[in-house]
């Protein structure tokens, strides 16, 4: 069953992972520790009903763990972008801006396509809070892409 699982979900969660803590290392650091988590006490965590909301509230708990433990690392880089190139990263530069809150929020509602009402579970909040912390993403990156 775990690998079923870690198949199904490791791409996921280490996209989500990636998109909060801006490092692809730390990220696999946490879907590590998030499957070693569920192989050692298994039987603590129900995955039947849905296991989108385990899966992910245990990942978002372990990124807020290390973003609270080490300080933003930042990386120049040496040459410009290509123009084809420009786009994609003006869009990731902003969704780097936006507030923890709002980004993780918009990560697992659009790119992750899970439900408010999961979402809400995940980030122990009311659906009304999803719902404003997604139009508040969306408004912001609007504004900061606009030309």
């Amino acid at each position: 069953m775990i690998e079923t699982t870690f198949a199904t979900w490791r791409p996921r969660l280490l996209r989500f992972c990636s998109n909060l803590l801006r490092h692809g290392h730390d990220a696999e650091e946490v879907v590590q520790d998030v499957f070693t988590k569920l192989l050692e006490r298994g039987v603590d965590y129900d995955l039947s009903v849905h296991p989108e909301v385990v899966l992910f509230l245990m990942a978002r708990n372990r990124c807020i763990d290390l973003r609270r433990k080490r300080a933003p690392v930042t990386s120049e880089r040496l040459e410009a972008p290509a123009r084809d190139d420009r786009v994609a990263a003006d869009v990731a530069e902003a969704l780097a801006m936006l507030p923890f809150q709002e980004r993780e929020v918009l990560l697992l509602t659009t790119v992750d396509g899970i439900g408010y009402r999961e979402v809400a579970a995940i980030l122990g909040c009311s659906l009304g809070t999803v719902a404003a912390r997604k139009y508040a993403a969306i408004d912001r990156l609007q504004r900061r892409l606009r030309p």
